[in-house]
């Protein structure tokens, strides 16, 4: 689990990963949410910044420098719907697999 969190950019830049660990980003269904509620959160807004101090001063920034604005939300939402649909077809077929009764031949 912690993988997981760390690969999807809630506890670190993504760019500032391993790139070993920063593969896994691609399989792991939080990474898609996690993108998407950022990119929901904060297009569009606008930051007020005092002066001499150093914030972003629109939302856009904010998805640009985190990384997370290589998907739409609309393409993170299909994404997980088909880590999903794999995840479950890997686990039925794993399953039928290895618990296939001992007096059927097929």
């Amino acid at each position: 689990m912690q993988l997981q969190l760390l690969s999807d950019g809630l506890l670190a830049n993504p760019s500032t990963i391993t790139p070993v660990l920063r593969r896994l980003r691609w399989i792991n269904p939080v990474s898609y949410a996690y993108a998407a509620l950022v990119q929901n959160e904060f297009r569009g807004m606008e930051f007020e910044c005092q002066p001499g101090s150093q914030c972003y001063s629109n939302g856009d920034q904010v998805i640009e420098t985190y990384a997370m604005g290589r998907l739409s939300i609309g393409e993170n939402v299909a994404f997980q719907i088909l880590l999903a649909a794999v995840f479950f077809a890997a686990g039925y077929a794993m399953l039928r697999w290895k618990i296939k009764p001992k007096y059927i031949w097929i």
